[in-house]
């Protein structure tokens, strides 16, 4: 084999993995196929483990969002449902998600950072995750 045909072939193979997170995320339901990424990441380091308050930067579409909804409230009673906050926050809108509270504002400016705090009524964050690019 060639270099420039090895390389077409693996340029090929690494489309038709995208493209099967893709058709998956689809089918499971997710925003996007990002959220694979951040389930990975727990699965390897166990993140979410005894998380109640997280920030969700740069979240649209809300893959990342969708995810830590999911695992930070499923099985839970409604009343330890309402103990989880989950803030995200991007320039973009999206669509609502069970027990996530949207900021639509730029992380880089201090009244966008004062908004996400104010939510948190004087408490910390215990996670904060960005899949953002600059």
């Amino acid at each position: 084999l060639d270099s420039l045909h090895l390389e077409r072939k693996m340029g090929r193979s690494s489309k038709d993995k995208r493209d099967v997170y893709y058709r998956l995320a689809k089918e499971e339901g997710w925003r996007a196929r990002s959220a694979f990424k951040l389930m990975q990441i727990n699965d390897e380091f166990n993140i979410f483990q005894g998380v109640t308050k997280v920030v969700d930067l740069c979240a649209a579409p809300g893959s990342w969002s969708q995810v830590l909804s999911k695992k930070l409230r499923s099985q839970k009673s409604e009343e330890d449902k309402e103990k989880v906050k989950i803030v995200a926050v991007d320039l973009q809108a999206m669509a609502p998600l069970p027990g996530v509270i949207q900021i639509q504002g730029d992380i880089t400016k201090l009244s966008t950072a004062n908004k996400i705090v104010e939510h948190f009524s004087g408490e910390e964050a215990e996670l904060v995750v960005c899949d953002g690019a600059p």
